[in-house]
């Protein structure tokens, strides 16, 4: 009797699920075009943060939980401003995205900043370019924020 009841609770310990939640991030998409880079090298470049960042946090492995990240919206505001010869202008970068686990959603928005100043020159167009470095900083503050709330 007292071996029933020591193998009782190590049976229902063994049949417990208690390994721990594995990821992989199966799928990348954006609701939006950016003419300035190419649309694969955006998408494999957020995989790789993804992966990095939720590694992070959860187990990444090839047959887990399927992960989603869906772009939602990629804006740059700019503004400027002058006074005689001295200019500034600034370019602000916001993404927006969510993360979708199951049927869960977990949104989340990066902001990053580029500035120029200048004294007796033109900007070519009156515009600052779009920057790939701002574009990956505002990406990865926005998974940082999608992946904090799970």
């Amino acid at each position: 009797m007292k071996k029933l009841l020591f193998l009782l609770p190590l049976l229902f310990l063994l049949s417990a699920d208690t390994a721990p939640k594995c990821y992989k991030v199966t799928k990348i998409t954006t609701l939006v075009e950016a003419p300035e880079m190419k649309k694969e090298r955006i998408l494999f470049g957020i995989k790789q943060m993804t992966e990095e960042m939720l590694s992070e946090k959860v187990s990444i492995c090839e047959d887990g939980t399927s992960v989603e990240v869906e772009v939602m919206s990629i804006e740059a505001p700019s503004t400027s401003t002058s006074f005689g010869p001295f200019a500034k202008e600034k370019k602000e970068t916001i993404v927006k995205l969510r993360i979708i686990i199951g049927k869960d959603d977990y949104w989340g928005q990066g902001k990053a900043n580029v500035t120029v100043q200048s004294t007796f020159l033109d900007l070519n167009d009156d515009n600052l370019p779009f920057s790939k470095t701002a574009f990956s900083g505002a990406v990865k503050k926005a998974l940082q924020e999608a992946i904090n709330e799970m």
